[in-house]
């Protein structure tokens, strides 16, 4: 199936409702007696997401004719890419996404609608997921020279 875009004209979901969820990459087995164990699995993790938009009556009819239209979403069944905030300091960052149920239309006040769904995302692209060890060992303070670092200088090394 297609990966379409989502519309650049339209506003991306609410910063303050994207919660993600993220799979667990191991087993836990808790013995009677003894300590727990756990089993590595997979690093190969999906992340889920409830969203939330709040649209203009236009936008709200954009929104409406991208998800249906089979040039774009095809109701819902083909992935798209949007750009979802991991609640760090680099912003919105662009993941491919699928649907797992059509969105819901839950408010429609004067000129605001609201829709809500849930969307998943097989493989997290994170920006900074090659840096790991080293923002963990960074000193406090590094917030400001860590955008530079990663969009700057590491992509011109």
């Amino acid at each position: 199936m297609a990966t379409v875009q989502y519309p650049d004209r339209l506003p991306l979901p609410q910063r303050a409702s994207q919660n993600m969820t993220q799979d667990t990459g191991f087993r836990t087995t808790q013995p009677a007696i003894g300590p727990a164990i756990f089993t590595p699995i997979t690093t190969d993790l999906k992340a889920t997401w409830s969203l939330t938009w709040i649209f203009t009556l236009q936008q709200a009819q954009v929104f409406k004719s991208w998800l249906r239209s089979p040039t774009y979403c095809d109701s819902g069944r083909n992935w798209f890419e949007m750009a979802i905030d991991l609640g760090d300091n680099q912003g919105p960052q662009v993941q491919t996404l699928h649907f797992t149920g059509m969105p819901v239309q839950t408010s429609k006040d004067g000129i605001t609608v609201t829709w809500t769904a849930r969307v998943i995302c097989n493989g997290l692209n994170d920006d900074t997921s090659a840096y790991d060890d080293w923002i963990v060992e960074a000193p406090p303070g590094y917030e400001n020279w860590l955008d530079p670092l990663v969009t700057v200088i590491l992509p011109e090394a």
